[in-house]
């Protein structure tokens, strides 16, 4: 098993794929945190909440880590290497258990770059335009890093029911953007100050960040 983990790792990593997507990764947050941070007014960056959205942008890592996810498993199908796979290790089921392990690893690692990208570069603003910065970076990495590994086992979960390259990718935007958003619109709001975050709406909420303030005790 953690034979086959290490071998769906590397082919990830030696994949042009996977560098492709990187790259896409962090065009994309550079681009929405530099135009939301350099073109929204200083008051509207002040706040816990405010300042919540602009560094949270690298939870696009999650949509990232998801297609990495998909295309580890459907483009063994669309190249046929799927076959040696199978033949040197005729269980499926450790096979498929491998690339959900290795979709998440992967989930974790575009995780951590695309939070380090955009926190650096939404910190670098902020100070630069003299705004006080009031988060944490704790109120963001934990949830960044778990949505991240979680889709990218969903993608790898995905591409084995649709083989078809196309067609998983296909499914994973359909339900990144228009199944998700109908369910979110109609699921009821918790309790706590909760802003929605990218990808597909991962919460973000004051409840269960690590910096927390305690609640003021009444005299």
């Amino acid at each position: 098993m953690i034979a086959q983990i290490r071998a769906e790792l590397l082919k990830l990593r030696t994949t042009r794929t996977t560098i492709g997507l990187i790259l896409a990764m962090i065009a994309l947050i550079l681009l929405v945190t530099l135009l939301t941070g350099l073109l929204t007014h200083p008051s509207g960056l002040a706040s816990r909440q405010d300042q919540r959205q602009l560094l949270s942008v690298g939870s696009f890592a999650g949509v990232f880590s998801a297609l990495a996810g998909v295309l580890l498993v459907t483009s063994e199908y669309r190249f046929g290497t799927i076959r040696p796979t199978i033949l040197f290790n005729p269980a499926r089921a450790h096979v498929l258990a491998a690339k959900v392990v290795a979709g998440a690893l992967a989930g974790i690692a575009f995780g951590v770059l695309g939070e380090a990208v955009g926190w650096a570069i939404g910190y670098a603003i902020l100070d630069g335009r003299g705004i006080t910065v009031v988060l944490g970076s704790g109120d963001i990495l934990l949830l960044t890093l778990a949505g991240a590994a979680l889709w990218g086992a969903i993608g790898a979960g995905l591409g084995a029911v649709i083989h078809n390259q196309v067609g998983g990718v296909i499914a994973l935007l359909a339900w990144g953007l228009v199944v998700d958003n109908l369910l979110f619109g109609l699921a009821p709001r918790w309790g706590g100050s909760c802003q929605p975050a990218p990808p597909t709406h991962s919460w973000a909420c004051e409840s269960i960040t690590w910096s927390r303030p305690a609640p003021a005790r009444s005299p």
